[in-house]
């Protein structure tokens, strides 16, 4: 028999990967649980490409061969969706693993530009270095036009005691300042109380993508004291899969206990629509829509007895769409918009357009015209997935589709 290729347990040297993963504290792998069934194979859209898979992380790290894992650039190219995880038996966290792993390589050799985007997080208070200046400026330049047809639209910025305590994602005044007007209305509409802070108003985490666990936590306590200095009730979490499952992961991971509660915004829509504190008519978008479940806001959300969004992500569109055709598989079965875990900005290209053909093929058999994505990550994924295959098809977001079909309430209702 040929042993020369066979893998043996590597006894020497330590092994900080293996050793805190069956540590197990606070934040589970179940790394130990693995009989190598292959399962875990048979559901991953990056199996086949590079030389590893989930089941050969597992074993390399409990063999001892750590490095070689942390090392390979194919961890980065995880997008990190579970879709493992949802099929194994033992319930092994591949996610978790894959963080940890990224956790030891060195901060310079992180590809792509998922580290430099943490250090501007923690830095400077939002992914794109944008000054408190400079988002005050966009927020109040954005409020003037909403206000044009919606009169009496306010803005509130770090108003004490308000409920809710919105957070926003950077790209939005960077690059899609429009889209804030959307979320200003949707809020004005349902008349609560509200609030924008000038600082840690940023709805994203990449330090969970980048491994780097300092500025994650770093992050997180630095927007709970923000939240908690105002008084609000409520963290009103933007359309960001993995933005609210870093809040809510990082919580338990670090022991934070915060004193409000972390609501994602289509969950605030699906409520408020029930409750009739905004009024939508369907009539308004009558393209053939279908629905993208991001993966942290969904399966990797259920996984970890978190709120899922996807019931409330259907009723909305189910309200505001009068033709919603479903995909699949969906919900906590639903593929990876091939973006997700930092891979959009990563730079591995032809890894990701590999991995996001099985969510091309499903959003083809659907029909549609639109992809709902609750997610600003998964809209520019698909929407780069849509460029690259040359689909006809285009991403749009929750926000927009309220937005556009909210009823307006005449001047004598007002």
């Amino acid at each position: 028999m040929d042993s020369s290729n066979a893998l043996t347990i590597e006894e020497g040297g330590t092994h900080p990967l293996r050793d805190e993963l069956l540590r197990q504290s606070g934040w589970e792998s179940n790394l130990d649980a693995c009989y190598t069934c292959g399962k875990c194979l048979s559901v991953c859209p990056l199996h086949g490409w590079g030389d590893l898979d989930p089941r050969m992380v597992v074993r390399k790290i409990l063999l001892g061969f750590e490095k070689e894992v942390v090392d390979d650039d194919w961890i980065f190219q995880c997008t990190g969706c579970d879709r493992c995880s949802k099929q194994c038996p033992m319930e092994i966290k591949m996610s978790n693993i894959i963080t940890l792993a990224r956790s030891l390589r060195a901060r310079d050799a992180v590809p792509g530009g998922s580290q430099k985007t943490c250090d501007l997080h923690r830095n400077v208070g939002n992914n794109m270095s944008l000054s408190e200046e400079d988002w005050l400026e966009t927020v109040d330049w954005m409020r003037e036009e909403a206000e044009a047809e919606w009169p009496g639209l306010d803005v509130p910025i770090d108003i004490k005691g308000a409920k809710y305590y919105m957070t926003i994602n950077s790209k939005l005044p960077q690059y899609h300042p429009m889209d804030l007007q959307m979320i200003y209305r949707i809020f004005h509409a349902a008349g609560v109380s509200w609030t924008m802070p000038k600082l840690w108003w940023e709805g994203t985490n990449y330090a969970m993508f980048s491994g780097d666990l300092d500025t994650w936590e770093h992050t997180l306590r630095k927007q709970v004291e923000n939240v908690e200095a105002l008084g609000c009730e409520v963290m009103a979490y933007t359309e960001c899969g993995h933005g609210y499952y870093a809040t809510l992961a990082g919580y338990r991971k670090f022991g934070i206990e915060p004193k409000f509660e972390i609501v994602h915004k289509v969950n605030l829509y699906a409520q408020w629509i029930r409750e009739g504190r905004i009024k939508v008519d369907k009539s308004k978008n009558t393209a053939p829509i279908t629905i993208h479940d991001p993966c942290n806001a969904v399966r990797k959300s259920e996984m970890n007895g978190f709120p899922s969004i996807a019931d409330d992500l259907r009723y909305v569109v189910g309200e505001v769409c009068e033709n919603v055709i479903e995909m699949w598989p969906n919900r906590d079965h639903n593929y990876c918009c091939s973006g997700g875990g930092g891979l959009l900005i990563s730079g591995f290209a032809k890894s990701r357009y590999h991995q996001g053909r099985p969510k091309v093929e499903q959003i083809d058999r659907t029909g549609a015209e639109l992809v709902c994505t609750p997610c600003v990550n998964c809209f520019d994924g698909i929407g780069d997935l849509a460029h690259h295959y040359k689909r006809p098809w285009k991403s749009i977001h929750l926000w927009e589709l309220v937005s556009e079909a909210l009823v307006v309430p005449q001047e004598d209702d007002r």
